[in-house]
């Protein structure tokens, strides 16, 4: 009897204390606190500054100065209907002259700005020291700036001054290139490529608009040639990894293992996956249920550095090609990263998609291309009395160094004479000659009527993409 009695307080006992460590554990998990062992924002900034830095060729004093001399834009040149000066009515044009001359010295310091080699600002976080912090408030001011000094270029071809137009569309551009560095954030590198579109489309306006002497088109094609073979510039999105890596630690438990899951007291992210586009009722039942399996059975450190290598690596295979290399190496690069973001919460919360950056970066280099080519087969009209028969003909009278490639297929972008004049364009995103129509491929010559509302697209982006 004794015994009995014994062996039932142990038992009882037992349960006591398993029910103690228990409830220990789950305090412990509750209140558990993911460990900050990484600076991230100082990883980027380390990064991101140019080799053998030197602060003398650092453009960002200059553009400061600029920015702090800057009168804002009136609000009518800011997504404007019409695009060409002497297009406004008599009051607008009033007006953009009255602007563009108390810009003169922002202007100044803008053009010293962008003939530096790089334009670099050591970031700072603005919230708790995150990489979701940093904050790119110069980039409107940029862009603005930037569709300015475009306007002036336009005001400039009216009255004759060609070539000082065409200097101030290559300080544009330059600006624009400084941006364009692998190794800044993912906007600021859509900004970049945002302005050099907003500055080749500036410049087939001109074109369209003005006679120009066959010097003056031969000095900006030289100039713009020069810039295009010293550019080797590819995006990369690496930078983004400091983001996604820098909200991983902040967010999943370090047993240093990598087999931590997802924090309970940071579960909120999960909480804010599950109400996007969700009711109410939904939300109240589908925040727990999302936050509890994410934190017992949702994936662990070491799975979600692992989808997001394997997002990066995608991206880094994809950026070097073209729409139609991809198209034929049948492998969907963008599918495939689609699905991995699906499938993990942690990654569809954040989202990084190359696609955006992808298809500007291509449709700009294509631009590029056939403003090169145009500026040769206007040249060419000047000198020869005619247009060319054929594209081959420009390079192999010298007036063009290569035949423009087409991204969107196999060959070259495609030259036809029509008329007095001629078309040049490309086979656009359904990789189908329609024979030069708008909106099927992508014209670049003759220009196009500009929308209303068709603007620079270099304000102020999403902070992520």
């Amino acid at each position: 009897m004794n015994t009995f009695i014994i062996t039932k307080k142990w038992f009882l006992a037992a349960i006591i204390f398993l029910m103690a460590l228990l409830i220990l554990k789950i305090i412990l998990f509750l209140t558990a606190k993911p460990k900050i062992t990484v600076d991230y924002v100082a990883e980027y900034n380390r990064t991101a500054c140019p080799q053998d830095y030197d602060p003398n060729e650092n453009a960002a004093p200059s553009y400061q100065k600029a920015f702090d001399m800057f009168i804002d834009m009136p609000s009518q040149f800011r997504w404007p209907l019409k695009n060409w000066p002497t297009d406004l009515n008599e009051s607008d044009q009033n007006t953009l002259s009255q602007w563009l001359a108390s810009n003169e010295q922002a202007f100044g310091y803008f053009r010293e700005a962008s003939q530096k080699p790089y334009y670099w600002l050591e970031r700072r976080s603005e919230r708790d020291s995150t990489v979701a912090g940093i904050m790119v408030p110069e980039l409107d001011l940029f862009c603005q700036l930037t569709k300015a000094l475009l306007w002036e270029a336009k005001t400039k071809a009216i009255q004759g001054q060609f070539q000082q137009a065409f200097e101030d569309i290559l300080f544009c551009y330059n600006a624009g290139q400084h941006k364009c560095r692998s190794s800044l954030l993912l906007v600021e590198q859509l900004n970049g490529l945002n302005i050099k579109e907003e500055t080749f489309k500036t410049t087939f306006v001109i074109l369209s608009k003005s006679n120009i002497e066959s010097t003056a088109l031969e000095f900006f094609q030289d100039a713009l040639q020069s810039e295009l073979d010293n550019n080797d510039y590819i995006p990369d999105i690496q930078t983004e990894k400091y983001f996604l890596y820098d909200a991983l630690q902040r967010t999943f438990i370090d047993n240093g293992k990598g087999t931590g899951r997802l924090a309970w007291r940071a579960g909120w992210y999960v909480s804010l996956l599950a109400e996007l586009n969700k009711s109410d009722l939904q939300r109240k039942g589908n925040s727990l249920k999302q936050r509890l399996h994410a934190c017992f059975a949702g994936p662990t450190r070491n799975e979600v550095v692992g989808q997001i290598e394997k997002v990066f690596a995608l991206s880094a295979k994809l950026m070097g090609k073209t729409p139609w290399q991809i198209k034929n190496e049948a492998h969907d690069f963008f599918n495939e990263i689609e699905g991995i973001n699906k499938n993990n919460w942690f990654l569809k919360l954040f989202c990084i998609n190359p696609q955006n950056i992808f298809e500007l970066y291509n449709n700009t280099g294509m631009q590029a291309e056939a403003l090169v080519t145009v500026l040769a087969t206007l040249r060419y009209r000047i000198d020869k009395g005619q247009f060319p028969e054929t594209i081959n003909e420009l390079v192999s009278s010298r007036y063009l160094q290569t035949v423009p490639n087409d991204s969107y297929s196999n060959g070259s972008l495609i030259y036809r004479l029509m008329g007095d004049g001629f078309k040049l364009y490309s086979v656009g995103e359904n990789f189908k000659d329609d024979g030069g129509v708008v909106k099927l491929d992508i014209i670049y010559w003759p220009v196009q009527q500009q929308r209303a509302g068709e603007t620079c697209h270099g304000k102020l982006h999403p902070r992520r993409n």
